[in-house]
């Protein structure tokens, strides 16, 4: 129980900080179809490795990847629950109004019905007594002869409207009836789908503190491990500082390239990049943030920048880019239009391929297999390779960076959706 509590503040805090109540209710839906999938496709990766995953760090980091899927997808339902109890509430309180209308309606109907009867009855009455021709030549003089006309043409006018009037009334209530109909059925529909979200997110709730439970022993297990992931930490960084050395090599390389090719184009090196160089380069910032993913599927399992080990505490790592966990035999693919640079091997994590974007650089590193040589021009989405699975560990990754000049990007901040 304490740890459900503790679960509830923590999803309180984020649902606080969290700034989507002004998302429509498809808006919200496609978003909970995103994190389903994505759900989805962790627990597939995550039984993929699940027959080693007291040996690997990858099955932790996979997992927290679904804990914090589950976590969004919980604040999503919280958040359609509450637009739907805001959307009931809008209902009863129109059922309420259009039920008040009704009865004014059905009262001022018969009020128009009991006038009209009267009315009946006294033309009925005075039908006996009276001719309408009689009553007009039997006036004293003209001028009362042409009031008795109008009168007669009014009082027929009015009862005529009168007439209308009932059956225009008559109408609209039937036309109110029909809405109360339709908003009754409305506020059943709206709360069936409030007892669905409810039990959903009671059920995701249930399988989140299940998953968080399955972290906390993986960790205890792993860090009885300490000395092997130490020295696996320890090649993990050597590897990184190796492919790290040789790209800002190979980029000091391709920059003097550039330059040279540029001074034979322009006559001087003023600018550094030919004029295609420079449009490639504005074309590629041009899509910050909409750049296609080099895998068709795959997570993001460990982040740019300066990272907190998931067993040891005070340990942290830096990430020059991104790590994405996909399926076996997962094909590679560009993600903008450039010219492959290099092709190049570290020892232990496959072959690695750096693409030319004129300004910028995007390096795709643990390949088996690729598909295009130095020299290639590729357009985006265009097959680079395939990438490599680790059989120990049964961890298949893609390491992929963005590079601006010798400056590293983070590759989130460029991918569509991958923030």
């Amino acid at each position: 129980m304490l740890k459900l509590n503790n679960f509830l503040l923590f999803f309180f805090g984020c649902f606080l900080s969290f700034t989507s109540f002004s998302q429509t209710k498809d808006e919200l839906k496609k978003q909970k179809t995103e994190l389903e999938k994505e759900i989805s496709y962790t627990t597939e990766l995550l039984n993929k490795t699940k027959i080693n995953k007291t040996k690997s760090l990858n099955y932790l980091k996979v997992l927290e990847s679904q804990i914090k899927s589950k976590e969004q997808l919980l604040i999503t339902l919280h958040i359609e629950i509450t637009l739907i109890n805001k959307q009931i509430k809008k209902t009863e309180r129109s059922i309420i109004d259009t039920e008040e209308s009704i009865l004014n309606k059905a009262e001022n109907l018969q009020n128009l019905k009991d006038e009209y009867a009267k009315m009946i009855y006294a033309a009925f009455k005075q039908k006996g007594s009276r001719n309408d021709l009689i009553f007009i030549i039997s006036s004293d003089d003209f001028n009362q002869a042409y009031k008795r006309i109008i009168y007669l043409k009014q009082y027929t006018t009015f009862r005529k409207n009168q007439s209308q009037k009932i059956i225009a009334s008559q109408e609209e209530l039937t036309i109110k009836k029909e809405k109360l109909a339709q908003q009754k059925d409305r506020l059943i529909e709206e709360s069936a789908t409030k007892s669905y979200l409810v039990s959903s997110k009671k059920d995701e709730l249930e399988s989140v503190n299940s998953t968080r439970d399955e972290k906390e022993q993986l960790v205890k297990k792993l860090s009885k491990s300490e000395r092997l992931f130490k020295k696996k930490l320890q090649d993990k960084q050597k590897k990184s500082k190796e492919l790290d050395d040789k790209l800002r090599k190979i980029i000091e390389e391709e920059i003097r390239k550039s330059r040279e090719e540029a001074k034979k184009k322009n006559g001087d090196d003023s600018f550094g990049l030919t004029p295609e160089a420079l449009a490639l380069s504005s074309e590629f910032n041009n899509n910050k943030g909409m750049l296609p993913w080099p895998l068709e599927k795959g997570i993001i399992v460990e982040r740019y920048g300066k990272q907190k080990h998931a067993v040891f505490a005070g340990v942290e790592t830096f990430n020059n880019g991104i790590d994405i966990a996909t399926d076996n035999n997962s094909v590679v693919r560009v993600v903008f239009d450039g010219s492959i640079s290099r092709i190049f091997f570290i020892k232990g994590e496959g072959k690695a391929i750096l693409v030319n974007h004129g300004e910028y650089f995007t390096v795709y590193s643990g390949l088996k297999e690729v598909a295009v040589k130095v020299g290639d021009k590729v357009l985006s989405k265009e097959k680079l390779g395939v990438v490599l699975t680790q059989e120990v560990e049964n961890k298949t990754e893609l390491h992929f960076e963005i590079w601006k000049g010798y400056d590293k990007n983070d590759p989130s901040k460029w991918l569509y959706k991958a923030y």
